[in-house]
């Protein structure tokens, strides 16, 4: 019965692979060769590759995307693996590309604290004792990252104020690789007087150095097109909701096909200026949510029941389990999903995979066609039945039949037709009808 399925773009829609493709410091866009997890490739300029003792903002953009990184980059046997988050693992093997090991940084910078990534903050915070003394790396959305700066590392290594005219030109880098529906990363850092007592947002997150952007390509799930396609003719609505920049989800919602005629996109800035009202009104030509937070979810998920809609939701994380738990039809991550919104949630999906949704759509259809053919056939078969016995009883005639020939009837004649009923494959235009 659903009418509208609100899914998350990183590993639903898209195959949550990311590779480094695209750079941003001291003022110059560079590119990144390779796919995958193996460091194979090289950082390019104008066609040419970068030397790092020409470039030393590049050295310390690859630096500090190693020392703020929780994943792991591993060899076994021929295939390379990312142990922890793809998009972590990306900047790994992006900085691996130009000779960096996490394992010699680390030995250099050792780890002091942390703050954890936060879906509200949009940011995450290493702290490392280094050979200068502590320092806070760290990383997140640019736009958000930018606003806690004070200054920016040049090309050649030095740190100058930050101007709104530099301001403007990485927001300007930004909007540019998100257009190319490049997930964008954001790298900054910060010297320490001394080594914190508590490691608090608060604390470490502000007066930052601006480092670099980092642009991360994540391909869609070919077949994930075809089912928005199916969702569409089955008189589906999809919505996207994701964390990314607007014009990265934009760009992506294009290529997926959400994006028709009127359709819009929304921001979570956006969404906290509109009341529940305003959101209800619009709800229906909103295709796309970006920046948005778990808070945000439960809203969309309210409004469009507002509208009489039946609503899938998808999440992973625990914050995402109220607007799972709210939604007509809770969907969990069965890979990346955590405990609590497994629990919280109706349906896991065990491949993380936005087509996987569709087919249950189709299949929760054709469990229902059967059901209804089932229940027809047998009410249509015994009304027939008690119609017969009740004429005769009031016309004061002989049974028509016997107790056991009754028995007969419905265990022959009902019971295995019945059951075939309720086998009967689906339908071919299934999904070509209304909820």
């Amino acid at each position: 019965s659903t009418t509208v399925i609100c899914s998350d773009k990183t590993g639903t829609l898209t195959k949550n692979e990311m590779t480094v493709t695209a750079l941003y410091q001291g003022g110059q866009a560079l590119s990144a060769s390779g796919e995958g997890y193996a460091p194979v490739g090289e950082i390019r300029s104008f066609g040419q590759p970068v030397k790092l003792d020409t470039h030393p903002g590049l050295t310390e953009l690859l630096r500090v995307s190693i020392l703020c990184n929780g994943a792991e980059l591993r060899q076994v046997a021929d295939a390379w693996t990312i142990l922890g988050d793809p998009t972590e693992g990306a900047l790994l093997v992006a900085a691996a590309k130009a000779g960096f090991r996490k394992a010699d940084l680390e030995r250099e910078a050792l780890f002091l604290g942390e703050v954890p990534f936060d879906p509200e903050r949009k940011k995450m915070t290493i702290v490392r004792r280094t050979a200068t003394g502590p320092v806070a790396f760290v990383k997140g959305a640019p736009d958000v990252l930018l606003r806690a700066c004070r200054a920016w590392l040049t090309k050649d290594g030095r740190t100058e104020a930050l101007t709104d005219e530099t301001r403007q030109a990485i927001l300007a880098a930004n909007q540019d690789f998100a257009s190319q529906a490049l997930r964008v990363l954001g790298v900054a850092m910060r010297p320490l007087d001394h080594e914190p007592e508590a490691f608090d947002d608060a604390t470490l997150e502000r007066d930052l150095i601006f480092v670099g952007l980092m642009g991360m390509k994540d391909p869609i799930r070919p077949e994930v097109k075809v089912a928005v396609e199916t969702c569409r003719g089955a008189g589906v609505r999809t919505v996207m909701i994701t964390g990314d920049h607007g014009d990265t989800a934009v760009a992506i919602a294009r290529e997926l096909g959400l994006m028709e005629s009127g359709a819009q996109a929304i921001s979570g800035a956006e969404l906290d200026r509109l009341s529940d009202a305003d959101l209800a009104q619009r709800v229906e030509r909103i295709a796309v949510y970006a920046r948005v937070s778990a808070e945000h979810k439960i809203r969309v998920v309210r409004a469009w029941k507002a509208k009489g809609a039946v609503v899938a939701m998808t999440g992973d994380g625990v914050n995402d389990a109220p607007a799972v738990k709210a939604a007509d039809i809770g969907v969990a991550m069965g890979i990346t999903g955590t405990d609590v919104t497994k629990e919280a949630s109706d349906m896991v999906v065990t491949d993380d995979n936005f087509a996987s949704i569709a087919a249950a759509v189709e299949e929760g259809r054709s469990i229902f066609e059967n059901i209804r053919k089932s229940i027809h056939f047998l009410l249509s078969v015994n009304i027939s039945l008690i119609v017969l016995m009740l004429l005769a009883t009031l016309l004061d005639l002989p049974l028509p039949l016997l107790p056991v020939q009754i028995l007969w009837i419905n265990l022959v004649t009902n019971g295995l037709p019945a059951l075939a009923l309720a086998m009967d494959p689906k339908d071919p235009d299934l999904m070509r009808r209304p909820p």
